[in-house]
């Protein structure tokens, strides 16, 4: 927002009360004027014998020249030479003062002439020289035109001398350097973080700061003096700069308004900056053909805008974030700073008020930058509080791997120690039988008491028995205490030896291993397999390990 949010509440009384009544230097005495609509063309020697009519505020007709006698108090001029400047532009301005008969000063000003063609450059750009004469009064001539506006009466005017414009002019020249250089880190600044981030709420601030920021380098004349000293027309339409930011305001407000319990304000904030952008680029083509036409409808979306403020100001002060409230807040300096300029013209015009207006745009966009810079923090405490916690999950993950792949070790180490034990046990009973074979052969031998053999025989049978098989059982059971349950829960129909055999393939066991430690064949196995896959019903590209492995963990 570059106009004032208060504007609609200063401008209207302003013009309705002040235009009538224009300001003018004390030391004026009177305002004298030649009526008509036509070309005044004559040469100086007729100028001061022409009949001037008292000047009352008529107006004046656009692309028309006008003959003007302004007539100074001298014992109101403490110095010799003034500059006359007035504050509204006429599009071109020539003073004519006789100072003999045989001297004439003729000075060229008007912002409708190139900046080479004036007899004094730098600020003010309608300004003329005006000399002090001898005896009471001083006498100038003024041929003046205005053009780009309808009918507009003789405009306010001041008188300053040399000495004080220098003055003016060193010290504008070093708040503008200063407020250059803040506009520029900022810009820059904020430039940066769009491209760092590509958040669009840092370019729609660039993009404001930047265009608002041209206004003022406009009114003192500095993008004339640098950029189109020979093309006063470009130049103003530079004032256009100040309704040009505007649209850009309310897309920083926009962007700003980043929760999600405000979407349906972001939405309409957003369309009516698209509104305004539009309008916005209307009325600057509009201003190529009837610049006055533009200025008005410029006024007119200046004041909407100031009411649009207004009304978000208030609808939203109380629900929006920190960061929000330091953005609004800082539009009301922006208006505190513009409504001021207005209310001290009302009393004195003076192009030094522009830095009440100028003082409250500086300390908006101040503020416009610590709400970014509260922003930007913000994100950026939310994206490291995001990577610890996606670090602290990383770990928590790796150290559960670590504890799964510690049960995983000790899983196998337990299945290598039953396995283990699964062959010393199928070894003994081997041994065992083989025992009980030599035994059988050996009792019908004469020599050997028959009932010792049969003793004997008795004791090894009783200890082939399957106490083993149960110690083994036991210990699989510790390491995989569900997985039975599960199994025979799943498979209701599995024997005993085909529960055995599921515990060996838990256990994964070849075919090759079970043999060894069963007694059996590997082919007599391999159909225990086969006849075990077909009770589970699997299918031919299912793994009977997998399916087996995965029974416990469900």
């Amino acid at each position: 927002m570059t106009k004032i949010i208060f504007i609609f509440l200063f401008v209207l009384p302003v013009k309705l009360f002040a235009g009538g009544q224009p300001n003018y230097p004390e030391s004026l005495i009177s305002i004298q004027y030649l009526p008509g609509d036509k070309i005044q063309d004559f040469s100086e020697a007729e100028m001061t014998n022409k009949m001037f009519t008292a000047y009352k505020n008529e107006t004046l007709s656009p692309n028309v020249y006008y003959w003007f006698r302004l007539t100074f108090d001298n014992q109101k001029l403490n110095k010799d030479s003034y500059f006359i400047h007035f504050n509204d532009f006429f599009a071109e301005i020539q003073l004519v003062q006789v100072l003999s008969e045989s001297k004439t000063l003729k000075y060229l000003g008007g912002s409708y002439i190139p900046l080479s063609n004036r007899s004094f450059e730098g600020f003010f750009k309608d300004k003329v020289l005006m000399t002090k004469t001898r005896g009471t009064q001083t006498t100038v001539y003024l041929r003046v035109k205005r053009a780009g506006f309808d009918t507009l009466s003789f405009p306010s005017m001041n008188i300053i001398s040399l000495e004080d414009y220098q003055h003016f002019k060193t010290k504008t020249d070093i708040v503008q350097s200063f407020f250059t250089g803040v506009i520029a880190i900022l810009c820059l600044f904020n430039l940066v973080l769009f491209l760092l981030t590509r958040e669009k709420l840092y370019l729609s601030y660039f993009i404001y700061i930047a265009i608002a920021s041209l206004y003022f380098f406009f009114y003192y004349g500095y993008i004339e003096l640098f950029w189109f000293p020979q093309h006063p027309l470009v130049n103003k339409m530079f004032f256009f700069s100040i309704l040009l930011a505007q649209p850009f305001y309310f897309f920083f407000l926009h962007y700003a308004l980043n929760e999600e319990n405000f979407r349906d304000y972001r939405k309409l904030i957003f369309r009516y900056a698209s509104v305004i952008l539009s309008l916005s680029v209307v009325v600057i083509i509009i201003s190529l053909f009837r610049y006055s036409v533009a200025i008005h409808i410029g006024d007119v979306l200046s004041v909407v805008n100031g009411i649009a403020i207004v009304l978000i100001f208030f609808l939203l002060i109380r629900k929006v974030p920190l960061t929000v409230k330091i953005i609004l807040s800082g539009s009301l300096f922006l208006a505190a700073g513009g409504g001021a300029a207005i209310i001290a013209n009302l009393f004195y015009i003076s192009v030094e008020h522009i830095y009440i207006y100028q003082v409250g745009f500086y300390i908006e966009i101040l503020l416009f930058a610590i709400a970014i810079n509260f922003t930007h923090n913000n994100e950026r405490l939310i994206r490291i509080k995001r990577q610890l916690d996606i670090t602290q999950l990383k770990n928590e993950k790796l150290e559960k791997e670590r504890e799964l792949e510690g049960l995983s070790k000790a899983i196998d180490k337990k299945n290598r120690d039953l396995t283990y034990k699964a062959i010393v046990i199928s070894q003994k009973e081997s041994m065992q039988k083989t025992i009980l074979k030599q035994l059988s052969k050996l009792k019908d031998q004469e020599k050997i008491q028959k009932s010792q053999l049969l003793e004997l025989m008795s004791n090894l049978k009783s200890n082939t028995n399957n106490n083993h098989w149960n110690e083994f059982e036991s210990h699989f059971t510790t390491v995989h205490p569900h997985f039975y349950s599960a199994l025979n829960k799943k498979y209701q129909n599995l024997t005993a030896s085909e529960n055995k055999l599921c515990a060996f393939i838990k256990m994964k066991l070849s075919s090759k291993e079970i043999a060894l430690i069963t007694g059996k064949s590997q082919q007599s196995v391999d159909v225990a397999r086969s006849r075990l896959r077909k009770k589970m019903g699997l299918a031919n590209h299912e793994n009977l390990y997998t399916v087996i492995s995965e029974i416990e963990i469900q």
